[in-house]
């Protein structure tokens, strides 16, 4: 293990930069506002790499014992996948819809359901499937959740809906303690942005980016500059993508001495964005870094838990 410097738990510090490296290729699409109905997005070479400042520690795994605890956790995926749109509020419940009408608004109002969908919204039963194993030093654990659709039992190229991800994240030395009253710090996700080439289209605006810590969702929309509302369903919340940071209710990073605490990181593209309504739409997207930043911040004043709370 590497020999870590002790720090305070009051000291203010810089912590974890998380790097997904994202190569897309939106196909051409017919007249749907959900337009993966017919189509699907091709993505390709994925690269994430997770980073960690000091004063905290990341691994590909759990292990407290493991001797990769370090600044850095990697992942390489090269294979292509296919991804649908789908929607989600919280991470753990997922629909998808067929499309009804051609150039049809696609959000929903808080009363109603699109138009452009068939009857209503379709819960979306998911299998992961493994597109890369937990290799301390090597690989996070990656995942494409599917949909089954011709029946096989086994996961098809074009069946999947969204990518997960798992990081673990602990203390270099004691465990610390955000909280959110004044005068303390909070541990907050920020500096959510998108580099690279994202095409000339608005379709790449319904990329989601959702950071999951101690079972809430932080749901960022980083090429959409305005943070719209979701609707998914009746009996589920809403969900307004955050544009500026994600204040976390964690309550203890764990100590060096102790196994790490899980972080999932999703990557999807939201049907219910307008940006998903497309006549006939071509768009590129190459070789994109999605980054964000774990930091414990000093509050002037009491600050608000803004994360959604993942369904049961």
């Amino acid at each position: 293990m590497r020999k870590q410097n002790k720090f305070s738990a009051k000291k203010k510090l810089a912590s974890a930069v998380a790097m997904l490296m994202v190569s897309t290729v939106m196909l051409s699409s017919a007249t749907y506002a959900w337009f993966t109905m017919n189509k699907e997005v091709s993505v390709t070479n994925m690269q994430v790499k997770a980073k960690a400042d000091q004063g905290l520690l990341i691994n590909e795994i759990a292990d407290y014992s493991d001797s990769h605890w370090d600044e850095e956790a990697t992942t390489n995926q090269e294979a292509g996948i296919q991804l649908h749109a789908t929607s989600t509020a919280e991470t753990n419940s997922w629909f998808y819809a067929y499309s009804k009408k051609s150039n049809d608004a696609a959000a929903a109002s808080a009363s109603a359901n699109s138009q452009n969908l068939s009857g209503s919204y379709n819960t979306l039963t998911a299998t992961p499937k493994t597109l890369q194993t937990a290799s301390a030093g090597t690989s996070a654990l990656t995942e494409v959740y599917y949909r089954d659709i011709d029946g096989d039992s086994t996961y098809d190229d074009g069946e999947g809906y969204y990518v997960k991800y798992t990081y673990y994240l602990k203390s270099s030395a004691d465990a610390i303690s955000p909280v959110l009253t004044s005068g303390g710090e909070s541990l907050q996700i920020k500096d959510v942005a998108v580099e690279g080439n994202t095409g000339s289209a608005n379709l790449d605006k319904s990329l989601r980016v959702a950071v999951v810590v101690n079972n809430r969702a932080y749901i960022f929309a980083p090429l959409n500059t305005q943070a719209g509302t979701y609707y998914v369903g009746t009996g589920h919340t809403a969900t307004t993508p955050l544009t500026v940071n994600g204040i976390t209710d964690l309550a203890s990073i764990p100590s060096v001495t102790t196994d790490g605490t899980p972080v999932y990181v999703y990557l999807y593209f939201e049907g219910e964005d307008a940006n998903c309504k497309t006549d006939n739409v071509t768009s590129t997207l190459d070789n994109l870094t999605v980054s964000f930043k774990f930091a414990l911040v000093e509050n002037q004043s009491a600050v608000e838990c803004n994360g959604v709370e993942v369904s049961a």
